[in-house]
This record gives C-alpha cells, structure tokens and sequence, in this order.
C-alpha cells in the first residue's frame, strides 16, 4: 500500500511538473482576433503631448499622462469626466482620437461637434459641423474647418457663440467633385483639402471627371437590384481633368491657379509656404517621365516659376509634398528616388538644389519630424542593404539627419522594424518596434544619441500559450543576380524527415513589401494557422516590390507579370530542392496584383502547382485604371505588345490545375470585368474553373466575412491537395 501511494505521489508530481498543454490556433481566432486577443500589447493613442516631454495614451476609459521621471503614469481624464459635459444624445461609448493644442488642452471631434477640453475640467463646443460633412480638415489655430457634402466644399468658421457655414463651391454635381482626393489616390495623395500655415487661406482640389467612362456596380441590397455608377478612366482612355482652387478667408474670394495645358495632367503633393502667399504643386505629365515643381502666386492663381525638374525614362512618382523649414522659410526638403534610391534634397526657392541630404544604398521612408530650431531630421529608412545580402531591406530604422552638413545618424541598433515619435523639443523619441523574435517594444529614446531611457511595453508574445509554427527569414538567389527576400513558416510539430505540401502567398507589385523583420515577419496570423494544417508558407517578394532601390523596382515596366512571375518559380525551385518539401503540392493564392500572378503562375507554369485561388486579379491591364496602368504600362497604344503579351484571358486555353477566382461584386479598384472575362474565355476554351462572388463587398473581404473567405480559400486548397482539415 505504501509503495502505491509513493507511486501515485510521484505520478502527481511528474503532471505538476508538465508543460502546459497548448492551445489550438483555430483559423475564427486567427482571423477575428487578430487585432484584440492576438496582437501585442500597445499603448492605444500613443502620443506626444504638444509642448512638453510628457505623453499620453489610453488605458481603458481612462486618458493616462506619462513623463520621464520615476513617477508613475497617472490618469488625466477619463471618459466619464467628458460625458457629463455632453447630452445624453451624443455621449461618448468609447474615446475618440484625440489631438493636443498644448500641455493642458486636446481636441477631439464627435457626432459633428469640435470640442476642446482643458486640465481645469472644462469642456467647450468649438465648432458644429453639417452631420453629413466629410473629408474634415481643421485649421489647427483657429479651429476653422473645411469640409465636403456631397460634392460640394464648405468653410465653418468658429466664432463666439455661432458658427457659420460658408459654402466654398456649388457646382458639384454628378461627375464634378471639389474637396476630395483625386487621381485615384496615387502620387501620395491622401486629401482634397490643404490648410495655409496661418489659416487664412486653403487649397483644394476640384475634378471634372464628366468625360471619364462610366461603370456599373451592381447593389443587390435592392430589390430588384440597381447599379451604383462610378467613373473608371481605363488604360488608355480619357482621364479626368483636376484643378486647385486657393480660397481667401478674409475675402471670401476663390480663384485657381492657371494651370495650362494638357488638361489631365497630374497635380500633386500640394505644399504651402510658411507665408502662404505662394503654393508650390508638382505637376506630372500623363507619361509620367517629367515632373515639374511649379511655385504659384496663391492671391492671383499666376504661375511664378519652375523651381526644378525630374525626368526618367521609365517613371517618375513624387510621394510627399514640399516639407518647408519655419526657421529658414525660403527652404524645404524634397524626397526622390533620383540617384537610384529614396533620399532627402534640400532647396533653397531662390537658389535652387542647396545639397543633397541623404546618400547611399538604402531608402529613406518617412520624415517623422525635426527639432525647434530645424538643425535635425529624425527619419524612417531602411538599414543599408547589400545587393547580395538584402535582407537589410526588410528592416525600418530611425536615423538623425543633419540639415545644414547632411550628416546622417542611425539612432536604433536593435534589428527590426522600428517607428518613431520625435517629441515637440526635439530632445526625445518614442520608437515602437518589432522583430520576429520581438512582439512589441515601447521606449522613450534621446534623440541624439538613440540611447533607451525608458521603457513604456515589452510584450509577450500572444502566440506563446498556442501551437504556432517557426518564422523564418531567408534569401534567394532571383533573376538578374539579385537576391530575394522571402519568409517562411513550418507547422510547430515540422520533422524534416517528412514531406510537406507548400502554401504559396503572393503579392510581387510595385509598393508592397510583405517579407519585414517584425512581428510575425509581417504575415497575417491566418499563416500561422494555414501552417499548422500542415503547410509549409512561403512568400517572396520579386522584382517591382518596395524598398529595393528604383533598378529592382523599374525592372518591371511595359511587362507586369512577367519577370515576377519568373522571380516566383525562383522560389519554387528553392523549395523543390530541399527533402521536406512535397513538390506535386504546391498551392498559390494572391489577391489584386497577387491575383494576377496567381493566375499567370498557373497558366505559364500548370506542372509546378496543383491549385490555386486568385482574389480580385487583374485579368487583363487595359481594363485595369489610367494612374497606376499607364504609369507602370505606358499606354495600349504605346506598348500594344507589352498590354497583349500579360494579358491572361488568351492563355486560358493552358489552365490545366484547379483554379477559384473570387471577386467583390463591388469592386471599384479591380473591376469584376476582370474576373468576367477570364471566366469567359475559360467558357469558349472549354475549360473548367470556379468562382466566388461576395455580393456588396470592394475589394477584399473585410469584417466579419472575412473568415467567410478564409474558409473558403483554405478549404478550397485543401481539397484539392489533398489535405484533411
């Protein structure tokens, strides 16, 4: 007996002593959860306090203040406090966003009410705005906004007790809108709307699109059904006409500035000067080879002149606007990919080009701010890549740039994907950054040196309690010489001993970068659950994706879709070749430009995979819109070979594996013509292939459908591999 209970102690023992069993990583929580449960730790709202070395950040219902001292973080408002100034109508559920005017006061917009909130508990109603506004711009001094409804633009000026709604325009109608991002939001256009430094004046944009080609949506929330009309310029069609009016506040006049010959240029990245009596607007031919920033006399609408010019043979794509200094007002600095790779300029509105900022093989990203006296810019850029090693690529580093000699810094050591802060003096950062074996760090650095002084989060890793597979980082060799970013993820329980089929995720187009050194590697957490079904997945990013330089991205003009794909069986022939891979199954799936590859993958190369399922391709570039078609493409009628030669509706004839195209009913970026006339071809060649709509969605899935999708694309593959979910 007493053997026995010895016995029955040590076995109590031995299961106290045992790791924790680990959960299933199901696909509902992969992809519901990805943003709640799932995500590391943050401070929600992280932010600067304008005017101080404070922060502030949201921890519950609570607005918490945080300083570089020893003292704790402490609560500033809460929700509560805001809602006892409000009526009971408009009470808040849940913090809205949030924007210091200095260390005692934030503004905060809700239910068209502009509200500002001191230390002192008070709350008062700046401004009350249509409760159709949209597009809301605020002038940050005056607490003045611009506003759009409908087609129209609107000024709400603040006052004592009234506010006063101006209208700006009156003729937008069906096909003219004024006030709204134009160009299909390329070139870095974001907004329609541009505030002067001092509030007394604004630009915006105005499009005539009336001459662009209608296409029909199809709204089956009616019954019968009925058609939601938009404006799609396809390739080589008649593109819209934009225009920038400059409004005086004071005169409550409008002209616009003479922008001349041809109408369907591109106007973009507007920037005011400090004294805004001048506007500066890059304008882009429709070739988009030549790129002229013109300055603009902003009383008159009088072009002033050309300040400099940019040619490429290929492309030319101005992303950020004219950064002016407030120190030294007749300056700014331009970013441009000129030399070859993303760097800062700085010049002088009377000199012209006073020096170039930044060099060498890496890519500036983002400047995120500079000091009070303007000797410093704290930027975003890559770390420095190494053609044979580019890895180096994957990674986003936070570095000080000095304005007056060009001397740059890099202030983050630690490899990963870093994110910056630069607090209002100019002494602090606050740098948010991940890697694949970092969930989510949060420190205050000096801005000068880079060294940590305080630590705010350092996450766990939420995947740590579940079955989750290996990330890894790797190379390989592509066309051209260069090398490939890819990622890799194996199934928790991987033994090389076996085979394994590949899960194939594709995006390979110009701005897109899916292979980063941060959390997760940057893959979406349906992978992790796709591997632990078995799969091996695996991404490349080819010729065309971000961040390699304007050579590796270039490459790909006048024929999309081609060295790509050539870069993809790159990858599939690393995969082929080691002992643990599975080469008769092999899945691809992609959506938009992925969708496109997808689908040119299984045509070109129907022996390598055994299925696939492309969401919203582009079928065929001559449906596909003027902004991005033409400038990667040129036109139809320049490159009628370029446009037949990538187009996939001809090669349908050659589909020879399972393939399911899913599209949006309501695509408005990837029209479902694309899918329609791929699936007629498919219909005159005899061959079979499935198809998925989702009636009333653009162009992805987004919410709670979304898993409706995942279900659907992970079933679908593994029926035909041969998987057993």
């Amino acid at each position: 007996m007493l053997r026995a209970l010895l016995s029955a102690t040590a076995f109590s023992l031995l299961l106290s002593q045992a790791p924790a069993q680990l959960k299933e990583l199901t696909l509902k929580d992969a992809v519901l959860k990805a943003g709640t449960d799932l995500a590391p730790e943050q401070l929600r709202g992280l932010q600067w306090i304008e005017g101080s070395a404070a922060y502030s950040y949201l921890k519950g219902e609570q607005l918490m203040r945080g300083t570089l001292g020893k003292s704790a973080d402490a609560p500033f408002a809460n929700l509560a406090t805001l809602n006892k100034h409000l009526p009971d109508s408009i009470r808040l559920k849940a913090w809205p966003m949030i924007t210091w005017i200095d260390a005692t006061r934030f503004r905060f917009q809700h239910s068209g009410l502009m509200s500002l909130y001191d230390a002192k508990d008070e709350l008062n109603a700046l401004t009350r705005l249509d409760k159709e506004a949209a597009n809301v711009e605020v002038e940050p001094t005056t607490y003045a906004a611009a506003y759009t409804v409908e087609n129209n633009l609107y000024l709400m000026r603040a006052g004592t007790g009234k506010n006063k709604h101006t209208p700006i325009t009156n003729d937008g109608v069906d096909g003219i809108v004024n006030g709204q991002s134009v160009h299909r939001q390329e070139y870095g256009i974001e907004k329609g709307i541009f505030w002067a430094p001092k509030g007394g004046r604004l630009a915006f944009y105005r499009m005539d699109e009336s001459m662009v080609t209608t296409y029909q949506l199809e709204d089956i929330g009616t019954v019968p059904s009925t058609f939601d009309k938009i404006r799609y310029p396809m390739a080589g069609q008649a593109s819209h006409h934009v225009s920038i009016g400059i409004h005086d506040l004071a005169e409550g006049t409008t002209v616009f500035l003479k922008i001349g010959e041809p109408l369907d240029q591109y106007l973009t990245n507007i920037a005011w000067e400090p004294d805004e009596r001048h506007v500066l607007v890059a304008h882009l031919d429709r070739k988009t080879e030549n790129l002229r920033m013109v300055r603009y006399d902003a009383s008159t609408g009088e072009p002033v002149a050309t300040l400099f010019t940019e040619h490429d043979d290929k492309y030319v794509e101005p992303l950020q606007p004219a950064r002016f200094l407030k120190t030294r007002t007749s300056q700014f600095i331009w970013r441009s990919n000129r030399d070859g790779w993303q760097h800062l300029y700085l010049y002088d509105i009377a000199k012209g080009l006073v020096r170039q900022l930044t060099t060498g093989a890496w890519e500036v990203k983002e400047v995120i701010g500079m000091d009070p006296k303007e000797t410093f810019a704290i930027v975003e850029g890559t770390a420095s890549i190494d053609p044979t090693q580019p890895l180096g690529a994957c990674e986003t580093h936070l570095y000080r740039v000095d304005l007056r000699t060009g001397r740059t810094n890099r202030l983050t050591a630690e490899p990963g994907t870093h994110h910056g802060q630069l607090s209002s003096d100019g002494l602090y950062l606050i740098d948010a950054w991940s890697s694949t074996s970092v969930a989510n760090r949060i420190v205050v650095r000096n801005a000068q040196t880079g060294a940590v002084m305080k630590t705010l989060v350092d996450a766990t890793d939420p995947y740590a309690g579940y079955s989750a597979g290996k990330i890894e980082l790797l190379a390989i060799d592509g066309e051209n010489g260069d090398r490939l970013n890819a990622r890799l993820i194996k199934p928790s329980t991987f033994d090389s001993r076996k085979k394994y089929p590949v899960l194939v995720y594709v995006y390979n187009g110009p701005h897109v970068q899916l292979v980063t050194n941060s959390f997760l590697g940057g893959a979406p957490p349906w992978m992790l659950h796709a591997a632990e079904r078995g799969y091996l997945v695996w991404t490349v990013d080819g010729h065309g994706s971000q961040w390699r330089g304007k050579a590796f991205e270039q490459v790909i003009h006048r024929q999309l879709g081609i060295l790509e794909v050539k870069d993809q069986m790159r990858g599939i022939a690393w995969l082929t070749s080691q002992p643990w891979v599975d080469a008769s199954r092999i899945a691809v799936h992609g959506w938009s430009y992925g969708g496109h590859m997808t689908t040119a993958m299984l045509l070109r190369y129907p022996d390598a995979f055994r299925v696939g399922v492309a969401g919203g391709p582009v079928m065929d570039w001559r449906m596909y819109e003027v902004m991005y078609g033409e400038r990667y493409m040129d036109t139809p009628q320049e490159n009628p070979e370029g446009y037949e030669g990538t187009a996939l509706p001809g090669l349908a004839n050659q589909l020879d594996d399972p393939l399911l195209i899913v599209t949006g009913g309501k695509d408005d970026t990837v029209v479902p013509e694309h899918s329609y006339a791929f699936l007629k071809a498919c219909v005159e060649a005899g061959v079979q292939v499935d198809f998925f709509n989702y009636p009333g969605h653009g162009h992805n899935v987004r919410g709670k459908d979304r898993l409706h999708l995942m279900e659907k694309v992970l079933g679908y593959i593994d029926e035909k591999i041969g998987l057993a979910p």
